[in-house]
């Protein structure tokens, strides 16, 4: 019954939409060119925006932009890119014309991202926007030569990576990647796995990503189940210009030392391409991507064969309708390295799980369709599928456990501005996951959502924002959930270059099919279904400010504080012996602060950035530090060139509990790598090593290995 009514609802939407208001009047045009101040030339992927109203545009690769269907008055229109100091203009716009109005940006100390669209679920100004968030643009990741997002993520003030899994603010602990409390999400869209809710950077592009946007907080007012301890955004760029070829090749090498070596050599190693084509055929962008890499792994039972496709498909931004759809289908032969047999051999499994592997494959399929685009008012609707499957081949089993999972669902957002000050977002969600596994059964899951969101500016300079979503939850064999995640903010510019802001947000995650259903056994443990379980919940309060100190000094800092109820992790069944299920097993509390640096020495020669987390937390069940946290984390990069040289620094003190070997030695972790890079003859070329001085550590998790020295070298043209 409320799967329908959700559904209603977005019909509704949809059909408010699709009224024409009485008595239009005839509308204009805002057309011109984006150029840099000190070269002319044009500015690619500048975003230009009409204050007060949804127009926005993105520059194409000449620096042009069009604002169709403005309302006709006098207008103020900003013009906004990384690098380049914010400029504006007023424009006097006529009924059935095209205004003409160009800008030239000046550029800046500091390489700011000014935009983005992930905390609002549209185009703002950062300062605007009362939200944690943190933007890491195209270029940094470029220079950091990675091979997957996530190895850039950690550089980012508050984002860890626990054994693989994402952690923000010391919202998740170690669970093998299961149930993630940070949705990750492609162009808006969610990119979980569908049976676990996983997040899987190797099933994302990498080589046209835009920026990758991180809000920080409970954010499940706008985006519902996941965003419970923030959300990750990969923005990719639309496919416009003339025809481009990129193509990537890296090769590595793992650097092991004596009891790190598990086979005949001491340089395991992994190589890989990508190749990228871009064009326009006619008004319709069009991008295909096809790549592929085999490694060793550093480890034993870590060997991996990988390929992935992707296609994506852009009817412009200028265009009546805006079209953008992607299809992504990746396959993987992996080895299944758990936890090793003796500190002695840290890279060797246990004899009983030797040539573990499974094979894994991913669909992700997504559009987001505009069939309305006013000055005013503006529909979008996002279907997606998601469709996950993985066969596992354990000769120690009996048998060999597969699944198959597909999630298949759809948003649809009405975003009107009634006046030059305020925002108004409405919007409904409905998806459905199908299982079929022989160690999940064939469970069925429901989730609906309808949010609304207002964002209004109450004076000049203060900008106000509150909404409230409801989500339903349901799965086979259990009680139905229903949730209201509300949340208030409030952002204050106080000048030009200081903003300050205030919020506070509920957050909620539903169980995934793996947690609630899962009869198996893991690491030799076994692990049995809980159809009791249901979702945690989470409130987040947070005080921030960003301010460019000075022309070369940037900064931005937040106190915060999380209350965590009904978390759902591993616990033994009473009089079960060593028998574990997923339960609710915990209240907590979280709280700390995030600072985040940017200071430039000699503009384009010499920059440093510096983050720095602590976090104090509490398991109010346990009475003493939540698992697999540390309390305090930073990272320092020192860059070169304007980055193309650079040296990174990661560390985290010693975690303070573990749940499955509580009395293993640990310690702090310090990693160091060294990178450069050379243009030569129309290539990028770069090397690097990680973990430059061969630290030997444990990766957080239990028994886990940190990766030795590696060394790195890629080579990338685009022709």
């Amino acid at each position: 019954m409320r799967r329908r009514r959700a559904l209603v609802a977005l019909g509704i939407a949809l059909g408010v939409g699709g009224a024409a208001p009485a008595g239009a009047q005839a509308r204009a045009a805002i057309a011109g060119r984006v150029v840099d101040a000190a070269t002319d030339s044009g500015v690619a992927g500048a975003f230009v925006l009409i204050e007060g109203t949804l127009g926005r545009a993105v520059t194409d690769a000449t620096g042009r932009y069009v604002l169709p269907d403005v309302d006709p008055g006098r207008r103020l229109v900003r013009a906004l890119r990384i690098g380049y100091h914010v400029t504006e203009h007023a424009v006097s716009v006529t009924a059935g014309d095209t205004a003409r109005q160009d800008f030239v940006l000046q550029r800046s100390l500091v390489r700011l991202e000014p935009v983005t669209v992930t905390a609002s679920r549209g185009t703002r100004s950062i300062g605007d926007v009362p939200a944690s968030q943190a933007v890491v643009p195209s270029q940094e990741l470029r220079n950091r030569n990675i091979l997957t997002l996530d190895q850039a993520l950690p550089f980012v003030s508050g984002v860890s990576f626990n054994a693989g899994d994402i952690d923000i603010r010391g919202s998740t602990g170690a669970a093998g990647g299961v149930g993630s409390r940070v949705l990750l999400l492609l162009d808006g869209h969610s990119v979980l796995t569908a049976d676990g809710a996983e997040t899987d950077f190797t099933s994302l592009p990498l080589l046209d990503v835009d920026r990758i946007e991180v809000v920080k907080g409970a954010y499940s007012a706008l985006y519902g189940s996941n965003a419970l301890g923030g959300v990750v955004n990969i923005v990719t760029t639309p496919v416009e210009g003339p025809p481009e070829t990129v193509a990537d090749l890296h090769y590595g090498a793992y650097d092991q030392p004596p009891n790190y070596r598990f086979g005949d050599t001491r340089y395991p190693d992994f190589a890989g391409f990508m190749l990228q084509h871009s064009r326009e055929i006619g008004d319709v962008g069009v991008r295909g991507v096809v790549e592929g890499e085999t490694s060793d792994g550093f480890t034993q039972d870590n060997h991996s064969t990988r390929w992935f496709l992707r296609g994506k498909v852009d009817v412009p931004a200028g265009a009546d309708h805006p079209v953008s759809a992607y299809a992504i289908y990746t396959t993987q032969d992996v080895g299944n390295f758990f936890m090793w047999d003796t500190s002695a051999f840290p890279t060797r499994p246990p004899r009983n799980t030797l040539n573990d592997w499974a094979h894994d494959t991913k669909l992700s399929v997504g559009a987001t369709v505009t069939p309305i685009a006013r000055g005013t008012l503006r529909l979008d609707v996002d279907p997606y599928v998601e469709k996950d499957g993985t066969q596992n081949h354990f000769p120690s089993d009996t048998d060999f456990s597969f699944h198959n999972a597909t999630k298949y669902g759809s948003t649809a957002q009405l975003t009107l501005a009634p006046t030059g000050t305020q925002t108004v977002t409405l919007g409904g969600e409905a998806s459905a996951t199908q299982v079929q596994s022989d160690i999940l059964g064939r469970p069925h899951l429901e989730d609906e959502g309808l949010y609304a969101q207002d964002e209004a500016v109450l004076a000049s300079r203060v900008t106000a924002t509150a909404g409230v979503r409801m989500d339903a939850h349901q799965a086979t064999g259990s009680t139905g959930e229903t949730t209201l995640n509300p949340k208030l903010g409030i952002a204050y510019r106080v000048s030009p270059t200081l903003s300050v802001r205030a919020s506070v947000a509920r957050g909620y995650r539903a169980a995934a099919a793996i947690e609630q259903f899962v009869n198996s056994r893991q690491g030799g443990i076994p692990v049995h279904p809980n159809p009791d379980l249901h979702g945690e919940t989470a409130w987040s309060t947070e005080v921030g400010t960003t301010a460019t100190v000075t022309p070369r000094f940037w900064v931005d800092a937040a106190v915060f504080e999380s209350e965590y109820h009904d978390l759902i992790g591993p616990g033994v069944i009473p009089d079960s012996g060593l028998v574990f299920q997923f339960q609710n097993v915990q209240r907590a509390r979280v709280r700390g602060l995030d600072l985040g640096t940017k200071t430039t020495v000699v503009p384009n020669v010499f920059d440093v950035a510096v983050n720095y987390t602590f976090l104090d937390t509490y398991d109010f069940g346990f009475k003493g530090p939540l698992p697999y946290r540390s309390q305090h984390y930073a990272t320092a990069s020192l860059n070169l060139l304007g980055g193309l040289t650079g040296l990174d620094i990661r560390y985290r003190s010693r975690v303070e509990r573990v749940l499955l070997f509580p009395a293993d030695p640990r310690g702090s972790i310090t990693l160091v790598d060294l990178r450069a890079g050379v243009r030569v003859f129309g290539s990028f070329v770069q090397a690097k090593v990680s973990n430059l001085f061969q630290n030997k550590y444990v990766d957080v998790m239990e028994r886990t290995p940190g990766a030795p020295r590696t060394l790195f070298l890629t080579v990338l043209r685009s022709f």
